[in-house]
């Protein structure tokens, strides 16, 4: 039924072997409840995604900590209250016929969670304090123990996107002049230690994977220098590889091609790091192309709310029917097409 493409080939990465290089890109489905449990309707999504021959399904972004909620409809993993929720998705996806791996995308809102953390302080690379930022290291690794009490294979850090670990990264965002600012070694640093941490705490062997912005609108070659330097300093601390996205990372419109094509070949060329490409990959073609560039897999998030089929229809030399309208994500992970 499918291809013999290296789309359909395993990626041994470190401590995790896929068993196809696509890989669902983490989409907030904006649809639990107040409390931040997980809705009915996610369940049904990640249970019908899991039928598929998926490498990886890497699911919501889920919270660390309460006064990082980045929106009043996103899913928490700050207490063992929402282990029961995650639970059931890990299970869910490690049942499917699709032989899927799973990874629980955590990460923390940041600036972004202004208005939606119940009035608690908005924590900002800027105004935290040292006690502020041991207090959020630790709630991503208590994070990442209760991501292997439910089952899931790994955890992705959500470092892009300007949430809490992009905007310590962004020097326009950080301008600390203590070991987290500056160059590129210190405002990757609170990123590498969360890392460092789980692996201490969790096992070496617990796969751990970051999404980071490959670009930026100021000063592009400088920052794109300092991601080099930052995918050495995390393949030296166990990470199991990037998923590359970027500072615009969903534009609306059919994408005439893959957004961030060029950026993963530049970094594929000069780090050990495998990286995975995510956004505008819409067919097999490009997959084939990207990975012959040297990409280990490849992700993408709003053809599978679409076309949770999709790699079926890939496989036959159709176009994914996702049309980049981005209205799913005000549909609460609906596709309206």
């Amino acid at each position: 039924m499918y291809s013999t493409g290296k789309a359909f080939t395993k990626a041994k990465l470190k401590n995790i072997t896929l068993n196809t290089r696509f890989v669902r890109s983490a989409f907030e489905l904006f649809d639990s409840t107040p409390d931040a449990h997980v809705s009915d309707y996610e369940f049904t999504v990640y249970e019908e995604l899991a039928k598929h021959p998926i490498g990886l399904i890497i699911t919501a972004h889920t919270c660390v900590s309460p006064e990082g909620r980045s929106n009043d409809f996103q899913n928490a993993i700050w207490s063992d209250e929402y282990i029961p929720d995650q639970s059931r998705i890990a299970s869910l996806i490690k049942a499917g016929e699709g032989k899927c791996k799973s990874a629980l995308q955590i990460g923390h809102g940041g600036m972004k969670a202004e208005n939606h953390n119940g009035g608690r302080r908005v924590l900002t690379p800027d105004n935290m304090t040292k006690e502020d930022i041991h207090s959020v290291r630790e709630a991503f690794v208590s994070a990442a123990v209760r991501a292997k009490k439910c089952g899931f294979d790994s955890v992705e850090l959500h470092g892009a996107h300007m949430y809490l670990l992009s905007q310590f990264f962004y020097p326009q965002f950080n301008h600390r002049s203590d070991e987290y600012g500056g160059k590129a070694e210190n405002r990757i640093r609170i990123t590498t230690e969360i890392l460092t941490l789980i692996k201490e705490t969790v096992g070496d062997d617990f796969p751990v994977f970051l999404k980071l912005n490959g670009d930026n609108i100021e000063e592009p070659e400088r920052y794109f220098e300092d991601v080099i330097r930052a995918c050495e300093i995390l393949y030296d601390n166990g990470l199991e590889a990037l998923e590359l996205s970027g500072y615009h990372s969903s534009p609306r419109g059919d994408p005439k091609e893959p957004f961030f094509s060029e950026n993963a070949a530049r970094l594929v060329s000069v780090t050990n790091l495998p990286i995975i490409q995510v956004g505008g990959i819409r067919t097999l073609e490009q997959i084939e192309e990207i990975l012959s560039c040297g990409v280990s897999a490849v992700s993408m998030a709003r053809p599978f709310i679409s076309q949770p089929d999709l790699i079926e229809h890939l496989a036959k030399g159709e176009r994914a029917k996702c049309i980049s309208c981005g209205r799913c994500g005000g549909n609460r992970g609906r596709c309206i097409l």
